[in-house]
């Protein structure tokens, strides 16, 4: 299934449809991501494994539909925004 096919299938419902391109939760440089507090950001990644889809193989589908996109930036900063979840999550 292809990346956008899995998002689709976790967000089609609900008010976190407008995040399915997940640069909200994975790209601290992208407006997208302003527009969430962590609190949704971690909702977002609840229901990503309520949906039984692994997040390194989302993460790494992710990388490659914008690797596809031509936009290295966006890759790049992955590894960024999953710490500053982390470091979110544990207070």
């Amino acid at each position: 299934m292809h990346y956008q096919e899995k998002l689709d299938n976790i967000f089609a419902e609900g008010s976190l449809w407008q995040h399915r391109t997940l640069r909200t939760i994975f790209d601290p440089f992208s407006s997208e991501y302003d527009e969430t507090t962590i609190d949704e950001k971690i909702e977002i990644l609840k229901k990503i494994k309520n949906n039984k889809i692994e997040l390194s193989e989302l993460i790494d589908d992710y990388k490659e539909f914008y690797l596809e996109e031509n936009k290295p930036n966006v890759i790049n900063s992955v590894e960024y925004g999953l710490r500053i979840l982390l470091v979110n999550a544990l207070k």
